[in-house]
């Protein structure tokens, strides 16, 4: 008989068990993985492009072979579905991540806070835009299956929505503690971000609102020649030089680092909670309580 430990679980004790055993096998073949492919990976070049297309082929592929031999359903189930309802809930998420990034920038540009300087890029503006769309595409979409893909799931299966999406969004916090230029208040608003994309899945079931607002915020950022978490990326000849309180422009780290980031996060959160988003009928979770994994 289940004991007084176990009265709070959402599921029995058995689900919890089978969810955490899981769990545990996309962690450590993931990471094993992306560092394997790290070692083929980063002597070919660019070390941001080795990094996201490492972890971007483990996540996936470790995805691939939980769904195939767990749960017996293909990749997409994980919430990569193709239909009406994902290209609606992608076109939601690009906007809401364009309008967050040029709605903090905007801000800080009008109160003197940071103003545009030249920087020059290497070759066309056109190729390194195409190749910033490609790193930033691959390396969103890498972490969302990292930190709301497969393993979020089965958490979110076994203990219910509010420990999963404050543990994740911890832990996607924990992540970003080495990016260059951290500051306190950037791991803050990053847990926040976490916060977002985590309750965007949860109220959609798929991940093409979280990683549609994901790459679309840094994507813009790095259009604009802003930092994105502290990285400088440079596509289109112009960069945003902070000048003003650190506290309201993020410094180095870029907006992330910015409390009006953490305002807008707010915003963002309300407008999900408010918004008619449908929900996908199928997945690894779906809308009704005590529904199969």
């Amino acid at each position: 008989m289940p004991g007084w430990w176990t009265a709070w679980l959402p599921q029995p004790p058995a689900v919890v068990v089978r969810a955490l055993v899981r769990l545990t096998v996309f962690v450590v073949l993931t990471f094993l993985l992306w560092w394997l492919a790290g070692l083929i990976v980063v002597p070919l070049g660019d070390l941001l492009l080795a990094s996201v297309l490492s972890l971007g082929l483990a996540v996936f592929t470790v995805t691939a072979l939980m769904m195939r031999i767990y749960e017996m359903r293909p990749v997409y189930y994980v919430g990569l579905f193709v239909n009406r309802t994902a290209a609606g809930h992608l076109g939601v998420g690009l906007a809401m991540g364009l309008a967050a990034s040029q709605l903090i920038v905007g801000i800080q540009w009008v109160s003197g806070w940071v103003h545009f300087a030249p920087a020059p890029v290497e070759g066309s503006r056109l190729a390194a835009a195409a190749f910033g769309f490609a790193v930033l595409a691959l390396g969103a979409t890498g972490e969302e299956l990292l930190f709301h893909g497969y393993g979020f799931q089965q958490l979110l299966y076994a203990f219910g929505p509010w420990f999963t999406i404050v543990t994740t969004s911890v832990l996607f916090a924990s992540a970003h503690t080495a990016n260059p230029s951290a500051s306190p208040l950037g791991m803050v608003n990053t847990g926040l971000f976490g916060l977002v994309f985590g309750y965007a899945f949860w109220r959609t079931r798929d991940l093409w609102l979280p990683l549609g607002m994901h790459f679309s915020w840094n994507f813009s950022l790095a259009c604009i020649g802003s930092n994105v978490s502290g990285l400088k990326i440079r596509l289109m000849g112009a960069s945003v030089v902070a000048s003003g309180p650190t506290a309201w422009t993020g410094g180095d780290y870029g907006p992330e680092g910015s409390a009006l980031t953490a305002l807008v996060l707010i915003l963002v959160l309300l407008l999900l909670w408010k918004l008619p988003l449908g929900r996908q009928p199928q997945g690894l979770v779906v809308s009704e309580p005590g529904s199969p994994s």
